[in-house]
Protein backbone atom coordinates (compact mmCIF):
# COMPACT_ATOMS: atom_id res chain seq x y z
CA UNK A 1 0.00 0.00 0.00
CA UNK A 2 3.01 2.53 0.89
CA UNK A 3 4.14 2.34 -2.93
CA UNK A 4 1.43 4.68 -4.07
CA UNK A 5 2.61 7.29 -1.73
CA UNK A 6 5.64 8.37 -4.11
CA UNK A 7 5.13 11.77 -5.63
CA UNK A 8 8.58 12.90 -7.59
CA UNK A 9 9.70 16.34 -8.21
CA UNK A 10 12.68 17.98 -9.94
CA UNK A 11 14.90 17.63 -7.13
CA UNK A 12 12.50 16.20 -4.12
CA UNK A 13 10.60 12.83 -3.28
CA UNK A 14 7.72 12.36 -1.02
CA UNK A 15 7.56 9.30 0.17
CA UNK A 16 6.31 6.93 2.89
CA UNK A 17 8.19 6.35 5.89
CA UNK A 18 9.78 3.38 6.76
CA UNK A 19 12.13 1.99 9.83
CA UNK A 20 15.30 3.13 8.20
CA UNK A 21 14.04 6.68 8.60
CA UNK A 22 14.32 5.90 12.43
CA UNK A 23 18.21 7.95 12.25
CA UNK A 24 17.67 10.57 9.95
CA UNK A 25 14.38 11.74 11.12
CA UNK A 26 15.78 11.74 14.80
CA UNK A 27 18.76 14.04 13.73
CA UNK A 28 16.17 15.96 11.99
CA UNK A 29 14.25 16.69 15.49
CA UNK A 30 17.54 17.68 17.29
CA UNK A 31 17.23 20.61 15.16
CA UNK A 32 16.42 23.62 17.42
CA UNK A 33 15.81 25.47 13.86
CA UNK A 34 12.91 22.93 13.80
CA UNK A 35 11.27 22.24 17.36
CA UNK A 36 11.82 25.78 18.43
CA UNK A 37 8.52 26.17 15.63
CA UNK A 38 7.17 22.72 15.70
CA UNK A 39 7.71 21.93 19.78
CA UNK A 40 5.73 18.99 19.78
CA UNK A 41 8.39 17.66 17.64
CA UNK A 42 10.81 17.31 20.31
CA UNK A 43 10.56 13.85 21.63
CA UNK A 44 12.72 11.21 23.08
CA UNK A 45 14.09 8.06 20.99
CA UNK A 46 11.56 5.98 22.65
CA UNK A 47 8.45 8.57 21.65
CA UNK A 48 9.90 9.14 18.56
CA UNK A 49 10.39 5.14 17.52
CA UNK A 50 6.54 4.86 18.79
CA UNK A 51 5.66 7.67 16.41
CA UNK A 52 7.52 6.24 13.40
CA UNK A 53 5.60 2.70 14.04
CA UNK A 54 2.58 4.48 14.06
CA UNK A 55 3.25 6.65 10.96
CA UNK A 56 4.20 3.36 9.01
CA UNK A 57 0.91 1.70 9.96
CA UNK A 58 -1.37 4.50 9.14
CA UNK A 59 -0.17 3.85 5.57
CA UNK A 60 -2.58 0.68 5.47
CA UNK A 61 -5.77 2.24 6.57
CA UNK A 62 -5.45 5.42 4.38
CA UNK A 63 -8.79 6.98 4.00
CA UNK A 64 -9.37 9.10 1.21
CA UNK A 65 -12.61 10.62 2.63
CA UNK A 66 -11.17 10.70 5.58
CA UNK A 67 -7.20 12.19 4.90
CA UNK A 68 -4.44 11.75 7.26
CA UNK A 69 -0.85 11.38 5.68
CA UNK A 70 2.75 12.12 6.52
CA UNK A 71 5.60 11.61 3.99
CA UNK A 72 9.02 11.77 4.12
CA UNK A 73 10.81 14.57 2.13
CA UNK A 74 13.69 13.13 0.68
CA UNK A 75 16.49 14.78 -1.53
CA UNK A 76 16.80 13.06 -4.89
CA UNK A 77 20.50 13.92 -5.79
CA UNK A 78 21.65 13.31 -2.21
CA UNK A 79 19.37 10.36 -1.20
CA UNK A 80 19.12 11.54 2.06
CA UNK A 81 15.78 12.94 4.26
CA UNK A 82 15.63 16.23 4.83
CA UNK A 83 12.23 16.58 6.07
CA UNK A 84 8.59 15.86 6.12
CA UNK A 85 5.25 16.85 4.47
CA UNK A 86 1.93 15.75 5.37
CA UNK A 87 -2.16 16.61 5.81
CA UNK A 88 -3.93 15.99 8.81
CA UNK A 89 -6.65 17.39 11.98
CA UNK A 90 -5.43 19.80 14.06
CA UNK A 91 -6.51 19.63 17.64
CA UNK A 92 -6.77 23.81 17.99
CA UNK A 93 -9.11 23.73 14.48
CA UNK A 94 -12.11 22.24 13.08
CA UNK A 95 -12.73 18.63 13.43
CA UNK A 96 -13.32 18.72 9.55
CA UNK A 97 -10.45 20.32 8.35
CA UNK A 98 -7.20 18.93 7.46
CA UNK A 99 -3.99 21.56 7.61
CA UNK A 100 -1.35 20.86 5.77
CA UNK A 101 2.06 20.71 8.18
CA UNK A 102 5.94 20.62 7.20
CA UNK A 103 9.86 21.05 7.96
CA UNK A 104 13.13 20.89 6.09
CA UNK A 105 16.43 20.55 7.46
CA UNK A 106 18.76 24.16 8.06
CA UNK A 107 21.02 22.69 5.62
CA UNK A 108 18.53 22.16 2.79
CA UNK A 109 16.23 25.68 3.53
CA UNK A 110 16.56 28.74 1.33
CA UNK A 111 16.35 26.33 -2.20
CA UNK A 112 12.86 26.08 -2.59
CA UNK A 113 12.50 22.24 -1.85
CA UNK A 114 10.15 23.58 0.90
CA UNK A 115 7.30 25.02 -1.53
CA UNK A 116 8.26 21.89 -3.35
CA UNK A 117 7.14 19.60 -0.80
CA UNK A 118 4.18 21.66 0.07
CA UNK A 119 2.75 22.09 -3.75
CA UNK A 120 3.43 18.33 -4.36
CA UNK A 121 1.16 17.51 -1.19
CA UNK A 122 -1.51 19.24 -2.16
CA UNK A 123 -1.66 18.19 -6.19
CA UNK A 124 -1.49 14.55 -4.76
CA UNK A 125 -4.61 15.21 -1.77
CA UNK A 126 -6.58 17.31 -4.31
CA UNK A 127 -5.94 14.13 -7.57
CA UNK A 128 -6.65 11.16 -4.77
CA UNK A 129 -8.59 12.28 -1.88
CA UNK A 130 -12.10 13.86 -1.54
CA UNK A 131 -11.08 16.63 0.22
CA UNK A 132 -12.38 20.08 -1.00
CA UNK A 133 -9.55 22.22 0.79
CA UNK A 134 -6.58 22.44 2.70
CA UNK A 135 -5.66 25.07 5.26
CA UNK A 136 -2.86 26.08 7.49
CA UNK A 137 -2.40 28.10 10.38
CA UNK A 138 1.55 30.11 10.98
CA UNK A 139 2.72 32.38 13.78
CA UNK A 140 2.52 36.41 12.70
CA UNK A 141 6.46 36.29 13.26
CA UNK A 142 6.74 33.01 11.39
CA UNK A 143 7.73 35.25 7.97
CA UNK A 144 9.49 32.44 6.18
CA UNK A 145 6.79 30.10 6.52
CA UNK A 146 4.15 32.25 5.25
CA UNK A 147 6.24 32.84 2.40
CA UNK A 148 6.17 29.48 1.48
CA UNK A 149 2.28 28.94 2.00
CA UNK A 150 1.52 31.69 -0.24
CA UNK A 151 4.86 30.71 -3.24
CA UNK A 152 2.49 26.89 -3.08
CA UNK A 153 -0.77 28.86 -3.85
CA UNK A 154 -2.57 29.28 -0.37
CA UNK A 155 -4.51 32.14 0.87
CA UNK A 156 -4.22 34.47 3.32
CA UNK A 157 -7.55 34.41 5.08
CA UNK A 158 -6.99 36.47 8.50
CA UNK A 159 -5.60 37.05 11.92
CA UNK A 160 -7.04 34.38 13.94
CA UNK A 161 -7.52 33.45 17.89
CA UNK A 162 -7.31 29.55 18.48
CA UNK A 163 -8.19 27.66 21.78
CA UNK A 164 -4.95 28.00 22.79
CA UNK A 165 -5.49 31.66 23.23
CA UNK A 166 -2.22 32.15 20.34
CA UNK A 167 -3.22 34.44 17.35
CA UNK A 168 -2.71 32.45 14.12
CA UNK A 169 -2.39 33.35 10.27
CA UNK A 170 -5.03 31.16 9.20
CA UNK A 171 -4.31 30.26 5.52
CA UNK A 172 -6.44 28.04 2.60
CA UNK A 173 -6.76 26.58 -0.83
CA UNK A 174 -9.82 25.08 -2.07
CA UNK A 175 -9.59 22.29 -4.83
CA UNK A 176 -10.71 24.59 -7.74
CA UNK A 177 -9.09 27.86 -6.41
CA UNK A 178 -10.30 30.63 -4.85
CA UNK A 179 -8.82 33.92 -6.95
CA UNK A 180 -8.30 34.12 -10.58
CA UNK A 181 -5.53 36.33 -11.09
CA UNK A 182 -5.14 36.37 -14.56
CA UNK A 183 -8.65 38.02 -14.97
CA UNK A 184 -8.18 40.97 -12.41
CA UNK A 185 -8.04 42.00 -9.17
CA UNK A 186 -6.72 40.18 -6.21
CA UNK A 187 -6.38 40.97 -2.69
CA UNK A 188 -3.73 40.10 0.07
CA UNK A 189 -3.50 41.04 3.73
CA UNK A 190 -2.15 44.37 4.39
CA UNK A 191 1.04 44.98 6.31
CA UNK A 192 2.34 48.13 8.33
CA UNK A 193 4.56 48.78 5.40
CA UNK A 194 1.27 49.68 3.27
CA UNK A 195 -0.06 52.34 5.59
CA UNK A 196 1.14 55.27 3.94
CA UNK A 197 0.31 54.32 0.70
CA UNK A 198 -3.39 53.43 1.56
CA UNK A 199 -3.31 56.48 3.67
CA UNK A 200 -2.58 58.56 0.53
CA UNK A 201 -4.81 56.84 -1.90
CA UNK A 202 -7.97 57.02 0.60
CA UNK A 203 -7.48 60.51 1.52
CA UNK A 204 -7.54 61.03 -2.57
CA UNK A 205 -10.59 58.48 -2.94
CA UNK A 206 -12.45 60.32 -0.45
CA UNK A 207 -11.22 64.35 -1.18
CA UNK A 208 -13.42 63.57 -4.28
CA UNK A 209 -15.95 61.79 -2.99
CA UNK A 210 -16.43 64.81 -0.56
CA UNK A 211 -16.16 67.28 -3.48
CA UNK A 212 -19.13 65.50 -5.55
CA UNK A 213 -21.26 64.83 -3.03
CA UNK A 214 -21.23 67.32 0.01
CA UNK A 215 -23.30 70.46 -0.21
CA UNK A 216 -24.00 73.08 2.50
CA UNK A 217 -22.10 74.51 5.24
CA UNK A 218 -22.27 71.66 7.68
CA UNK A 219 -19.52 68.79 8.04
CA UNK A 220 -19.48 66.17 6.03
CA UNK A 221 -20.91 62.66 7.57
CA UNK A 222 -19.14 59.98 9.12
CA UNK A 223 -19.23 58.09 6.11
CA UNK A 224 -19.14 60.98 3.70
CA UNK A 225 -15.72 61.89 5.57
CA UNK A 226 -14.16 59.06 7.62
CA UNK A 227 -12.37 60.22 10.75
CA UNK A 228 -8.76 60.22 10.31
CA UNK A 229 -9.30 58.68 7.08
CA UNK A 230 -6.25 60.16 5.81
CA UNK A 231 -3.89 59.61 8.99
CA UNK A 232 -1.50 56.61 8.62
CA UNK A 233 -1.79 55.97 11.96
CA UNK A 234 -5.10 55.20 11.83
CA UNK A 235 -4.40 52.37 8.60
CA UNK A 236 -1.60 51.28 11.09
CA UNK A 237 -4.52 50.45 13.86
CA UNK A 238 -6.86 48.97 10.77
CA UNK A 239 -4.13 46.62 9.83
CA UNK A 240 -3.54 45.43 13.73
CA UNK A 241 -6.74 45.18 14.57
CA UNK A 242 -9.25 44.21 11.38
CA UNK A 243 -8.86 42.32 8.64
CA UNK A 244 -7.59 44.84 6.06
CA UNK A 245 -6.95 43.60 2.37
CA UNK A 246 -4.72 45.61 0.10
CA UNK A 247 -6.46 45.62 -3.74
CA UNK A 248 -3.66 44.78 -5.99
CA UNK A 249 -4.23 44.79 -10.08
CA UNK A 250 -1.48 43.63 -12.59
CA UNK A 251 0.62 44.09 -9.09
CA UNK A 252 0.15 47.60 -8.70
CA UNK A 253 -1.64 48.81 -5.17
CA UNK A 254 -5.52 50.35 -6.66
CA UNK A 255 -7.41 50.19 -3.09
CA UNK A 256 -8.01 48.99 0.25
CA UNK A 257 -11.18 46.78 1.86
CA UNK A 258 -11.13 46.23 5.87
CA UNK A 259 -13.73 43.74 7.36
CA UNK A 260 -14.95 43.33 10.93
CA UNK A 261 -15.47 39.98 11.38
CA UNK A 262 -15.49 38.86 15.37
CA UNK A 263 -18.83 36.46 15.64
CA UNK A 264 -18.69 32.70 13.55
CA UNK A 265 -21.27 33.80 10.46
CA UNK A 266 -21.21 37.50 10.06
CA UNK A 267 -18.96 40.33 9.20
CA UNK A 268 -19.62 44.13 8.26
CA UNK A 269 -17.88 45.89 5.79
CA UNK A 270 -15.87 48.56 7.39
CA UNK A 271 -14.68 50.71 4.82
CA UNK A 272 -13.74 49.59 0.84
CA UNK A 273 -12.49 52.73 -1.81
CA UNK A 274 -10.44 52.23 -5.13
CA UNK A 275 -8.16 54.73 -6.46
CA UNK A 276 -9.92 57.54 -8.61
CA UNK A 277 -7.68 56.29 -11.61
CA UNK A 278 -8.83 53.00 -11.36
CA UNK A 279 -12.29 53.55 -10.76
CA UNK A 280 -14.98 52.43 -13.30
CA UNK A 281 -13.59 49.58 -14.20
CA UNK A 282 -15.73 46.51 -12.52
CA UNK A 283 -12.81 46.39 -9.59
CA UNK A 284 -15.34 46.72 -6.81
CA UNK A 285 -17.19 43.97 -8.15
CA UNK A 286 -15.08 41.73 -8.02
CA UNK A 287 -13.67 42.49 -4.34
CA UNK A 288 -16.87 42.11 -2.96
CA UNK A 289 -17.16 38.64 -4.84
CA UNK A 290 -13.19 38.06 -3.53
CA UNK A 291 -14.22 38.74 0.08
CA UNK A 292 -17.48 36.26 0.43
CA UNK A 293 -14.78 33.61 -0.69
CA UNK A 294 -12.28 34.89 1.57
CA UNK A 295 -15.04 34.46 4.21
CA UNK A 296 -17.10 31.05 3.57
CA UNK A 297 -18.62 31.05 6.73
CA UNK A 298 -20.28 34.60 6.63
CA UNK A 299 -23.89 34.01 6.23
CA UNK A 300 -24.77 37.96 6.56
CA UNK A 301 -22.80 40.98 5.76
CA UNK A 302 -23.63 44.33 6.62
CA UNK A 303 -22.36 48.22 5.76
CA UNK A 304 -23.26 51.55 6.41
CA UNK A 305 -22.79 54.36 3.36
CA UNK A 306 -23.66 58.16 3.40
CA UNK A 307 -27.17 58.83 2.14
CA UNK A 308 -25.64 61.62 -0.05
CA UNK A 309 -23.85 59.09 -1.89
CA UNK A 310 -26.04 57.65 -4.45
CA UNK A 311 -23.38 55.71 -7.13
CA UNK A 312 -22.89 53.75 -3.74
CA UNK A 313 -26.35 53.03 -3.75
CA UNK A 314 -26.45 51.28 -6.87
CA UNK A 315 -23.77 49.56 -6.21
CA UNK A 316 -24.20 47.74 -3.49
CA UNK A 317 -27.81 46.55 -4.45
CA UNK A 318 -26.10 45.11 -7.69
CA UNK A 319 -24.32 43.29 -5.72
CA UNK A 320 -27.01 41.78 -3.99
CA UNK A 321 -27.54 43.63 -0.93
CA UNK A 322 -30.86 45.53 1.17
CA UNK A 323 -31.02 48.35 2.24
CA UNK A 324 -32.00 47.59 5.56
CA UNK A 325 -32.42 51.21 7.26
CA UNK A 326 -31.91 55.27 6.01
CA UNK A 327 -31.50 58.12 7.84
CA UNK A 328 -31.20 61.63 6.96
CA UNK A 329 -27.16 61.04 6.76
CA UNK A 330 -27.06 57.36 6.66
CA UNK A 331 -28.32 54.09 4.73
CA UNK A 332 -27.51 50.56 6.36
CA UNK A 333 -27.26 47.77 3.97
CA UNK A 334 -27.62 43.88 4.63
CA UNK A 335 -26.51 41.09 2.52
CA UNK A 336 -28.28 37.02 3.18
CA UNK A 337 -26.11 34.60 1.47
CA UNK A 338 -26.92 31.23 0.16
CA UNK A 339 -24.99 28.25 1.07
CA UNK A 340 -25.66 26.23 -2.50
CA UNK A 341 -22.21 26.85 -3.53
CA UNK A 342 -20.11 25.71 -0.53
CA UNK A 343 -17.66 22.72 -0.33
CA UNK A 344 -18.36 19.44 1.97
CA UNK A 345 -16.27 20.63 4.35
CA UNK A 346 -17.55 23.78 5.27
CA UNK A 347 -21.34 22.44 4.51
CA UNK A 348 -20.38 20.97 7.48
CA UNK A 349 -18.93 23.04 9.24
CA UNK A 350 -22.26 25.26 8.71
CA UNK A 351 -24.35 22.23 9.77
CA UNK A 352 -22.51 22.04 12.85
CA UNK A 353 -22.65 25.93 13.48
CA UNK A 354 -25.97 25.64 13.36
CA UNK A 355 -27.10 23.37 15.42
CA UNK A 356 -25.11 25.26 18.60
CA UNK A 357 -27.76 28.21 17.66
CA UNK A 358 -29.97 29.72 19.51
CA UNK A 359 -32.18 32.23 17.15
CA UNK A 360 -35.35 34.12 17.64
CA UNK A 361 -36.19 33.27 21.56
CA UNK A 362 -37.88 35.25 24.34
CA UNK A 363 -35.08 34.93 26.88
CA UNK A 364 -36.15 38.36 28.70
CA UNK A 365 -35.68 38.18 32.88
CA UNK A 366 -33.77 35.05 32.37
CA UNK A 367 -30.90 34.32 35.14
CA UNK A 368 -27.56 32.74 34.00
CA UNK A 369 -25.76 31.44 37.00
CA UNK A 370 -22.51 29.79 37.37
CA UNK A 371 -22.75 29.24 33.37
CA UNK A 372 -19.92 28.27 31.14
CA UNK A 373 -20.07 30.50 28.16
CA UNK A 374 -16.88 30.73 26.87
CA UNK A 375 -16.78 31.65 22.84
CA UNK A 376 -20.31 32.43 22.60
CA UNK A 377 -21.35 34.32 20.05
CA UNK A 378 -23.95 37.37 20.59
CA UNK A 379 -25.21 39.07 17.40
CA UNK A 380 -29.07 41.32 17.03
CA UNK A 381 -29.22 40.57 20.73
CA UNK A 382 -31.24 42.92 22.50
CA UNK A 383 -29.15 43.03 25.97
CA UNK A 384 -30.46 46.40 26.81
CA UNK A 385 -30.68 47.05 30.74
CA UNK A 386 -28.42 43.50 31.27
CA UNK A 387 -25.97 43.23 34.32
CA UNK A 388 -22.94 41.38 34.26
CA UNK A 389 -21.45 40.97 37.78
CA UNK A 390 -18.64 38.96 39.46
CA UNK A 391 -18.21 36.90 36.02
CA UNK A 392 -14.63 36.36 33.09
CA UNK A 393 -15.28 38.69 30.15
CA UNK A 394 -11.39 38.54 29.93
CA UNK A 395 -10.48 38.32 26.31
CA UNK A 396 -13.96 40.08 24.95
CA UNK A 397 -14.53 41.68 21.81
CA UNK A 398 -17.33 44.38 21.30
CA UNK A 399 -18.23 45.52 18.10
CA UNK A 400 -20.81 47.75 16.21
CA UNK A 401 -23.11 47.89 19.48
CA UNK A 402 -24.84 50.47 21.64
CA UNK A 403 -23.25 50.98 24.92
CA UNK A 404 -24.88 54.75 25.40
CA UNK A 405 -25.71 55.25 28.47
CA UNK A 406 -24.16 52.13 29.79
CA UNK A 407 -22.42 52.34 33.16
CA UNK A 408 -18.81 50.02 34.03
CA UNK A 409 -17.93 49.98 37.39
CA UNK A 410 -15.02 48.37 39.65
CA UNK A 411 -13.32 46.67 37.08
CA UNK A 412 -10.02 45.12 35.66
CA UNK A 413 -10.15 46.91 32.30
CA UNK A 414 -6.46 46.75 32.01
CA UNK A 415 -4.61 46.21 28.66
CA UNK A 416 -8.03 47.01 27.15
CA UNK A 417 -8.22 48.62 23.56
CA UNK A 418 -11.05 51.57 23.56
CA UNK A 419 -10.52 52.04 19.82
CA UNK A 420 -12.77 53.62 16.30
CA UNK A 421 -15.32 54.54 19.09
CA UNK A 422 -17.53 57.55 19.88
CA UNK A 423 -17.18 58.88 23.77
CA UNK A 424 -18.98 61.95 23.25
CA UNK A 425 -20.43 62.96 26.52
CA UNK A 426 -19.24 59.76 28.25
CA UNK A 427 -17.71 60.45 32.26
CA UNK A 428 -14.83 58.84 33.37
CA UNK A 429 -14.57 59.12 37.00
CA UNK A 430 -12.34 57.32 39.71
CA UNK A 431 -10.22 55.98 37.24
CA UNK A 432 -7.03 54.97 37.33
CA UNK A 433 -5.13 55.67 34.37
CA UNK A 434 -1.36 54.49 34.69
CA UNK A 435 0.05 53.83 31.78
CA UNK A 436 -2.88 54.82 29.88
CA UNK A 437 -1.79 55.62 26.12
CA UNK A 438 -4.01 58.38 24.29
CA UNK A 439 -3.58 59.03 20.69
CA UNK A 440 -4.85 59.63 17.60
CA UNK A 441 -8.00 60.58 19.02
CA UNK A 442 -10.26 63.96 18.01
CA UNK A 443 -13.25 66.35 19.41
CA UNK A 444 -15.80 64.95 17.05
CA UNK A 445 -18.08 67.19 14.47
CA UNK A 446 -19.04 69.33 17.36
CA UNK A 447 -15.68 70.17 18.53
CA UNK A 448 -16.80 69.71 22.47
CA UNK A 449 -13.39 70.59 24.73
CA UNK A 450 -12.25 67.85 27.25
CA UNK A 451 -12.66 68.78 30.43
CA UNK A 452 -10.02 67.43 32.95
CA UNK A 453 -10.68 68.16 36.78
CA UNK A 454 -9.02 67.14 40.17
CA UNK A 455 -6.74 64.15 37.53
CA UNK A 456 -3.44 63.36 39.08
CA UNK A 457 -2.01 64.11 35.10
CA UNK A 458 2.14 64.58 37.16
CA UNK A 459 4.81 63.59 34.46
CA UNK A 460 2.60 62.58 31.73
CA UNK A 461 4.00 63.71 28.49
CA UNK A 462 1.80 65.55 25.53
CA UNK A 463 3.35 65.12 22.14
CA UNK A 464 2.02 66.12 18.93
CA UNK A 465 -1.06 67.69 19.95
CA UNK A 466 -2.96 70.31 19.33
CA UNK A 467 -3.66 72.39 22.49
CA UNK A 468 -5.02 75.95 20.96
CA UNK A 469 -7.34 77.32 23.59
CA UNK A 470 -6.40 75.23 26.49
CA UNK A 471 -7.16 76.63 29.77
CA UNK A 472 -4.99 75.01 32.61
CA UNK A 473 -6.47 77.01 35.60
CA UNK A 474 -5.52 76.45 39.56
CA UNK A 475 -3.73 73.50 39.14
CA UNK A 476 0.02 72.49 40.10
CA UNK A 477 2.38 73.05 37.47
CA UNK A 478 5.97 72.57 39.45
CA UNK A 479 8.45 70.73 37.23
CA UNK A 480 5.70 71.44 33.54
CA UNK A 481 7.71 72.11 30.60
CA UNK A 482 6.40 73.45 27.10
CA UNK A 483 8.70 72.66 24.82
CA UNK A 484 11.52 72.11 27.58
CA UNK A 485 10.89 75.22 28.94
CA UNK A 486 10.09 75.15 32.87
CA UNK A 487 6.00 76.83 33.22
CA UNK A 488 7.31 78.56 36.27
CA UNK A 489 9.68 80.52 34.71
CA UNK A 490 7.82 81.00 31.57
CA UNK A 491 4.90 83.15 34.15
CA UNK A 492 7.39 84.68 36.42
CA UNK A 493 8.81 86.43 32.61
CA UNK A 494 4.82 86.81 32.46
CA UNK A 495 4.08 88.81 35.28
CA UNK A 496 7.91 90.92 35.21
CA UNK A 497 6.27 92.15 31.70
CA UNK A 498 2.96 92.56 32.71
CA UNK A 499 4.25 94.77 36.01
CA UNK A 500 6.64 96.82 33.68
Amino acid sequence: MSNQFIIETNTIRLRAFSKIDYHGLYGLTRQSEITDMLPDWNMTEEQLEGFLEFVIASYESFDSKDVRILLAVEHKQDKKLIGWCGVFPNNLLDPAAREIAYAISKDYRNQGYTTSAVRAMISFIFSNTWLDQIVAIVKPHNHASRRVLEKAGLSHIHLTKLSDQEEYDYFEVKRNGVYDTETGPIIRRANVDDAEALAEMMKRTFDQEIKKWHTGEESPDNNLCPPAYDSVEMHKYLIRESCYYVIVLEGKRVGGVSVNYLGKRHARLDKIFIDPNFQGQGIGSKVISLLEKEFPFVEVWKLETSSKQISNHYFYEKMGFIRSYESEWEYGYEKINSIASRTKTEEIRTIEMAQSRIENQNLSNVEFTNCSMNETDFYKVNLKNGCYSDSNLQGSQVTDCNLSYSKFTNLNLTNVLLADLRLSNSEIELVSLDGVYFHDTNLGSEKKPILFERCDLSGSEIRSSDLSNVNINQCKMSGMKINNIPVEELLKSYYRSSEA
